[in-house]
This record gives structure tokens, C-alpha cells and sequence, in this order.
């Protein structure tokens, strides 16, 4: 399912029609009241290249090596990305990237007693949702009820026991969702109290339903959407003082007149109910026979595009009640994935860029939508955009999950580190993006993710102005054989270990002497350069 924000600009849900499954936080710290800022990774019509003076030696730093030898000929003057040390007011955070999975995956023991924990230690420390199509399609019960016909899965306070064990073992925190299309306050109201009984601080808040803006009966009806909305909070609240509470995870545009309704909603209260504004997001669909996304939309300009434009309205809505914006489901191509698209190599780069977009224009959090079941079994049960699946039946029943290419995109993300955004220019943004974090000990990385096609691209060079002096640094690049390529994915020479680890990745050096600093990006390569 989607719905068309405005042209290039889709706003989807994963959508699940059948399932495998049995019958029967304190908010994180926030960026608040931040301006909407103007784009920087732009081509910069007015700025003025160096011109070329005589031969230049080009000291090319590539993947392998630290420096590589200067061209034979003079070559035309690489585009210059040209770095401003004033940080800007957004920053890279330990919970900026995240993962969502389906309610019903609660009812699954291997969700819990698997390998799990171990992916989720390997991105660091941050938040899983739960929560998805199934979160109205999942049934509650502290008493052992016997569940309605419309249950695809039961869970119980065991199930949330289980959850707290997981979010103990990898150090993430966990937004839990309820039901709210069969309209019982109260049932929901228990799911939270046994979940803060359960999680306690590892609970960072309650989802009250899933896409409610494509509910029958609120589609066109904002205000009994609200009525029914604040009925929950009271409950929750009664039942579970002090647990926060996020909305309104609407499948729709930031801006659109559902969301925009539900902001002025809460604004207009002496204090919001959330501590978050969440929407979802998908660029790309695959939900009929017509729709046919390729490697080259996904990581193509429109795309970027309609992404940094999401990013913007997200947070130009959330600041309007004095809270994060946060993406708390999404992924590349809505209705589960497209194969040779979704579950290919390019898909990390795309996670990357997006991840980095996110965040630098300021939403708080950006969080893959995936699966933890058996690989390829194919739609509507299995996501194809996950960043992990269990290669085979019997890992998906003992829980041990392998890493997706996607899952790549997220590690090298969080190889970059925490810190704040440094303002820059770059000319040649369609083919390379070009990110630069500031980080507190006074190092900085420039990220540069090269999203052409190897297949029909060299290496790009580049000039970057630093913006300061620097004496030395070090690369690790995140690559593979091709676009389309499942296996043989490294990040600084190192893959995705089976239990979920990943060994350090080797970083080569680069000599730098300076405020500039000219490298060299392979096509399908992203360099995370690190400058002391």
C-alpha cells in the first residue's frame, strides 16, 4: 500500500496479507526547535573551480593503498568539495540508525533466543521497533483469552520477558506497538504495563497502531482518529504512569493534511502527548505488476531527492510540538522489497546515503524495516529489503540470522561514529555523496559514496578543501564486486562473521599534509576517510 505525497515523492507500508505465525523510552535526547535548513549537497551553480595551472601529481587515495601514483598527463581539475569546520546544528548519534520488525515476530521464540542480539551489538547501541502491519493483527492476553479469528499471532507477557532479555543482551532500547484498529484501550493499556514491568528503561516508548491515517475509519475522519488516539494515552498513562508515547506513524507525507491535522491536534494541548513525531518511508514501490524499480532509481537523483525533502517536512513538523522527528519505519521499495534491487549490494549504498541525508537535515532516527525469516521464501511473507534473514528453514527456527547486503550500508554507517555535521559544497553529488562529520575529539570523516555502476564508471576524483589543517589519516572503504552483487561484500576488508560479529576493519593510510587532500573513489565504493 501507498500514498502519493507529491511527484517523486512516495510514502509507503510494508504490507503483509498473510503470515507463517500460529493462532492464538524516555524519549532519546533531541534535536528540538531546529530551523529548516537550505540543502548543502548541491551542485553550487555560482561557485568558481580552480582552474588548471600547470601539471598537476595527483596523489589518488584509493581502497588498497594509501597513495597512488600521479597520473602521466596533466588531467582537468577534479571537482572540489570544499568543507566548512562550523558544525551545523545536526548530528550523527548512536540511535540515528535503527531496525523495525513485525509485531508477530514476538511470537516467534527464535526471535529472542537466536543470534539476534549479536547483529544488533555489532551496529552499536540503539532502538528496535516493533510494530508493522501485524501490530493489528497480533493478540494480546496476560490471561491465556483465547485469540479472535482475525489473530495471526498471540503474545503474552512471556513474549515480553523474552523481548527484555534481548534488549538486555545487545544494549537496545525498544519501541513497542498496540493495537489500535480493533479499538480496546484497555488491552492496551495491559500490553504496556507488562511491557514497562518487563523492559523498564530498555522501554523507550509505546506505538499506539500502525499507519492509522489508512484505517477505514480515519481516512477521512482526523478527528475521530484524535478522539480514539487520546482515549489510549489515558489508559496507557493510567495503567503505565510515566511511559512515553510516539505517533502518529502515519504512512503518509510529513505535510500531508492527515499528518499536518494530528500535529495541530497536539500542539494545540499545553503539552504533547509524544515525545516523538514518526512517519514512515519508502522511495520506491513494488506493489503491482507495473511497478518495476530499478538499481538506477534507487540510486538515482530523484530519489535523493524526494528523500531529503521527507527528511525536511519530518522535521518542520516536529518542531512545531518541541520533538524529534524520527523515521521509525521504512526501507527501499514498499510491499516487500524488489529482488536484484532490494537484496543487492547497491542497497547499501543507498543505505548510506539515506542514513547520512536523515540525519544531516535532522531527523533523529531512521529505522530499517525487515525480517528475521527464512531468506528468499518469497512475498508477501518474506521482506526483501532486510538487512538480515536466516539462510535456511532450520536457521529460522533456531534464530540464526546472516547478514543482508543492506546490513553492510548499516555497519558502515556506524563505523563512521557519533558527532556533528560539518557544512560543504560538492559539485558532483550525483554521482558521489559527500558527507563530513566532526567528531569530539577533533578528528573528522568525509564520508564519499560513489553510487555509479562499476560496470560502466571509472573512479572518480576528487579535491577536497579540508577547511583546516590536517597532519595525517587513515580509509577503510566498504565495496564489492558489483551492484548487484550478494556475496563477497567487505568493509576494510572484513565481512559479516556467522554469530554476528564483525572483525575491526583494516584501515590503510593516507598521507595528508595540510587543508586539502585529493582522493580517488572507485564506482561502487564508499571511503569513510578519517583525518587527524
Amino acid at each position: 500500500m501507498n500514498t502519493i505525497a507529491s511527484p517523486g515523492i512516495v510514502m509507503n507500508t510494508a504490507t503483509h496479507t498473510a503470515s507463517p505465525y500460529p493462532p492464538g523510552r524516555s524519549a532519546r535526547p533531541g534535536r528540538l526547535g531546529r530551523p529548516r535548513r537550505p540543502r548543502r549537497d548541491r551542485p553550487l551553480g555560482a561557485r568558481r573551480l580552480a582552474a588548471a595551472g600547470t601539471a598537476l601529481a595527483l596523489a589518488l587515495v584509493t581502497a588498497g593503498s594509501a597513495v597512488a601514483g600521479a597520473p602521466s598527463a596533466a588531467a582537468a581539475t577534479p571537482p572540489v568539495v570544499a568543507i566548512t569546520q562550523a558544525p551545523l546544528s545536526a548530528s550523527l548519534t548512536a540511535g540515528s540508525l535503527g531496525l523495525s520488525f513485525e509485531a508477530s515476530d514476538l511470537a516467534l521464540p527464535a526471535f529472542t533466543s537466536g543470534n539476534l542480539a549479536s547483529y544488533l551489538k555489532t551496529l552499536g547501541s540503539s532502538t528496535m521497533r516493533i510494530g508493522g502491519n501485524t501490530v493489528d493483527e497480533t493478540f494480546w492476553t496476560s490471561t491465556g483469552e483465547t485469540p479472535p479469528s482475525y489473530s495471526l499471532a498471540t503474545i503474552t507477557p512471556a513474549d515480553l520477558t523474552a523481548l527484555a532479555g534481548l534488549a538486555k543482551a545487545s544494549g537496545w532500547k525498544v519501541i513497542l506497538g498496540v493495537d489500535l484498529k480493533h479499538d480496546d484501550p484497555a488491552r492496551a493499556a495491559d500490553e504496556a504495563a507488562h511491557a514497562l514491568a518487563a523492559l523498564g528503561s530498555s522501554l523507550q516508548a509505546i506505538e499506539i497502531g500502525n499507519e492509522p491515517d489508512l484505517y477505514s475509519q480515519y481516512s477521512g475522519n482526523t478527528a475521530q482518529y484524535f478522539t480514539d488516539f487520546e482515549s489510549y494515552v489515558a489508559a496507557i498513562t493510567a495503567a503505565a504512569p510515566g511511559v512515553p508515547i510516539e505517533g502518529s506513524d502515519a504512512a503518509g507525507s510529513p505535510t500531508a493534511s492527515w499528518q499536518s491535522a494530528f500535529v495541530s491536534a497536539e500542539a494545540a494541548k499545553s503539552k504533547p502527548d509524544i515525545v516523538e513525531l514518526t512517519n514512515h518511508y519508502y522511495p520506491l514501490k513494488d506493489c503491482s505488476s507495473g511497478d518495476d524499480p530499478t538499481i538506477a532509481d534507487l540510486l538515482g537523483t530523484s530519489v535523493r531527492n524526494a528523500e531529503t525533502t521527507v527528511a525536511d517536512s519530518a522535521v518542520t513538523q516536529a518542531v512545531k510540538l518541541g520533538v524529534p522527528a524520527v523515521i521509525d519505519e521504512g526501507n527501499s521499495v514498499v510491499c516487500e522489497g524488489m529482488p536484484g534491487v532490494s537484496d543487492v549490494y547497491a542497497s547499501a549504498l543507498w543505505e548510506i546515503d539515506e542514513q547520512l541525508d536523515f540525519a544531516r537535515e535532522g531527523v533523529s532516527g531512521d529505522y530499517m524495516h525487515g525480517t528475521v525469516l527464512q531468506c528468499d521464501t518469497g512475498k508477501p511473507l518474506f521482506m526483501y529489503y532486510t538487512p538480515l534473514c536466516a539462510p535456511t528453514a532450520a536457521d529460522a527456527t533456531a534464530g540464526t540470522e546472516a547478514a543482508q547486503p543492506e546490513y553492510y550500508g548499516l555497519a558502515a554507517v556506524h563505523a563512521i561514529g557519533t558527532g556533528n555535521f560539518l557544512s560543504l559544497s560538492n559539485p558532483d553529488w550525483a554521482a558521489v555523496r559527500a558527507y563530513a562529520v566532526r567528531h569530539a575529539d577533533g578528528t573528522m570523516t568525509v564520508v564519499l559514496d560513489n553510487v555509479q555502476d562499476p560496470a560502466s564508471n571509472g573512479a572518480s576524483t576528487l579535491q577536497l578543501d579540508l577547511g583546516a589543517n590536517f597532519g595525517s589519516g587513515s580509509r577503510i572503504d566498504l565495496t564489492a564486486s558489483g551492484l548487484t552483487a550478494t556475496s563477497g561484500i567487505t568493509l576494510g576488508g572484513q565481512s559479516v562473521q556467522a554469530n554476528g560479529t564483525l572483525p575491526a576493519p583494516t584501515a590503510t593510510p593516507v598521507a595528508v599534509s595540510g587543508s586539502t587532500l585529493t582522493v580517488s573513489v572507485p564506482a561502487g565504493d564508499a571511503a569513510l576517510i578519517t583525518l587527524t
